[in-house]
């Protein structure tokens, strides 16, 4: 059975509220170090008109004067229900940083609810290591793609802690379909976890990155419950190098997104200088997915190799500066042109005598 701070957080979750408002709410927005070291942003975004939004939240991280600046767009929201998140900032070192107030900016969208449904019975359970397991149906007549379950976790006297998702990768789920999910908190809040709130199914939540390449801004995403930096490309522009960490003693999973070049592009991916095994698609839209395992707890340097170089028109090699011979300009002028020159020659020529025997006599 449902625990009874479960079942309640379950009822509350579900109860509309008529405020006509998209908003992030102060107690449900803040900052940590996770158990990697790593700055994580967790909140809620809450929609209460009556439609669907798709929201970006925006707020500044104040690391000691060195302000970093985000905007990221998070999954639709339907009316009258929120979605968590959480972000990841590896590059944030100060422990001293400050996460200043949130706003969000957002757009009505044309999307129908899910119908895919948690199940509340007895295989909702909270586990004494913190961690969630339960169950999805997908109750509607059609196949979905890329399903995340969001939760917030909570934890005594219905304090905020932390936000998680399903750890699986759920690519699609068929109608009448069931699907086994967990959800982890941080290993830093395993145990202090009273009951999970706020179940939500959402699309594929992407992260976006960009690295400089060949000097112009090259822009990816990934999606993973793991946090990846930049180093940069290589000189020939066709080696990326990335950093990463997995906050969670359990495996996982990262999608990269990148744009398509040509059909010749052919990836390696190297983890730690160690080839791994890959899955490499492309979706409808001609990106590329670059989609690996990444192993638990652990910290790691990424080489993903093949993409196509950058073409650029050479310029052309410009002519010396000299004069030309007469015979060389003959040969590259037009016919009329050489007519023209040898009449402008002669008649030259005929004034020159003309003006030598005038000074003869």
């Amino acid at each position: 059975m449902l625990s009874l701070g479960l079942a309640l957080a379950v009822i509350a979750s579900s109860m509309p509220l008529a405020s006509g408002e998209v908003w992030i709410p102060e107690d449900e927005f803040q900052a940590y170090y996770d158990s990697a070291g790593v700055y994580t942003v967790v909140g809620v975004v809450r929609n209460r008109v009556d439609y669907p939004v798709l929201p970006t939240v925006k707020f500044t991280i104040n690391e000691v004067g060195n302000l970093t600046h985000v905007s990221q767009e998070v999954p639709t929201v339907f009316p009258h229900n929120d979605i968590p998140f959480k972000l990841k900032f590896p590059q944030i070192t100060s422990k001293g940083a400050m996460l200043e107030s949130p706003s969000v900016e957002y757009v009505s969208v044309q999307r129908d609810p899910s119908g895919v449904q948690i199940i509340y019975d007895k295989t909702l359970v909270k586990h004494p290591d913190g961690h969630l397991s339960g169950k999805i149906i997908n109750n509607g007549n059609a196949t979905e793609y890329n399903i995340k379950v969001y939760a917030t976790i909570h934890g005594n006297n219905n304090k905020f802690l932390d936000v998680g998702k399903n750890n699986e990768k759920i690519s699609s789920i068929a109608p009448g379909q069931v699907i086994d999910f967990t959800i982890n908190p941080d290993p830093m809040f395993a145990q202090d976890v009273d009951y999970y709130s706020c179940f939500a199914i959402g699309d594929e939540t992407v992260v976006p990155l960009y690295a400089t390449r060949d000097g112009e801004r090259f822009d990816f995403r990934y999606d993973s419950t793991a946090a990846f930096t930049v180093v940069g490309f290589d000189e020939s522009g066709t080696k990326l190098t990335m950093e990463g960490i997995n906050s969670f003693k359990l495996p996982t999973f990262v999608n990269f997104e990148f744009p398509r070049a040509s059909d010749n592009e052919k990836f390696q991916v190297f983890v730690n200088d160690e080839s791994v095994k890959f899955i490499q698609s492309q979706d409808e839209w001609n990106n590329w997915h670059v989609a690996f395992n990444i192993e638990p707890a652990s910290q790691y340097k990424i080489l993903i190799t093949g993409f196509e170089p950058r073409l650029s028109s050479p310029t052309p090699p410009q002519p010396e500066q000299t004069m030309p011979e007469i015979n060389d300009v003959v040969n590259y002028l037009p016919i009329y042109a050489v007519l023209a020159l040898a009449a402008a020659v002669a008649i030259g020529l005929i004034i020159y005598k003309s003006q030598k025997r005038k000074t003869v006599a």
